[in-house]
């Protein structure tokens, strides 16, 4: 087996990837500047901005723990620099695996496994970018268009418009939450868990009157959803 990890941690893949995460840093800065003079355009205190600011970043914490989890799990076998920018700036912990290990399937592997070759970690390379390139295109180039088809579609009604972006938003939480669901085991529990918890910060918030919990109730939702999850499978063998 040729040793591909040497191509994989080389000084080039590291240029290439690096070059991507700083072109993302970048547009984060510049987003952060014009987010900010835009709110004082509008009026907002900058303190009301500094709160918004400090919102996003608390929620987007624990969310990244999965992230970190599933770097963990390919740089074993695809080296640093790939999944480093991936899952900083592309893709999904969710999507890159899958994509990995049905790249790897291809080749007769189950997973990703020690198995891997030059060819093998090429193909797994190209796939999880290919994959993912479909909504950069349509984002780039097609925005307006779907922006003229949201006005079409509701008539300038503002009410109805409100109406369409809640169902939308629904239906892509209710298709994340079906899978847990209809899988079972250890993912229904964390999901349960996240539920309950949720339900029990928001009585925490209206009844108890802790509205410092607004800022961090989806991060403490989703880690005790994992608690539930370990729990269930330490104690009781669910999802083992």
């Amino acid at each position: 087996m040729d040793n591909y990890l040497e191509i994989a941690n080389s000084p080039g893949m590291w240029l290439a990837c690096s070059a991507i995460i700083v072109v993302v840093l970048v547009q984060v800065v510049r987003l952060t500047r014009i987010s900010f003079k835009a709110g004082r355009e509008i009026g907002m205190s900058k303190q009301d901005m500094v709160k918004a600011f400090r919102i996003g970043f608390t929620t987007s914490l624990v969310p990244a723990i999965a992230i970190l989890l599933g770097l963990a799990l390919l740089i074993p076998r695809l080296g640093l620099p790939f999944p480093w920018m991936r899952l900083s700036v592309i893709g999904s912990v969710s999507y890159e695996l899958i994509a990995a290990g049905i790249a790897a399937g291809e080749f007769g592997l189950e997973g990703l496994t020690t198995d891997i070759n030059q060819v093998i970690f090429t193909t797994i390379v190209w796939t999880m970018s290919l994959g993912a390139v479909l909504g950069l295109i349509v984002v780039a180039f097609f925005t307006p268009s779907i922006h003229k088809l949201k006005n079409k579609v509701a008539g300038g009604d503002e009410v109805w418009m409100q109406v369409m972006t809640a169902a939308a938003f629904f239906g892509a939480v209710a298709y994340m939450v079906a899978q847990p669901v209809i899988k079972g085991g250890a993912p229904l529990v964390a999901l349960l868990g996240g539920f309950f918890s949720m339900v029990l910060i928001g009585v925490m918030i209206t009844v108890g009157r802790q509205g410092w919990l607004k800022e961090w109730a989806l991060a403490l939702a989703i880690v005790l959803g994992m608690v539930a999850a370990g729990v269930g499978f330490h104690y009781f063998g669910i999802g083992g």
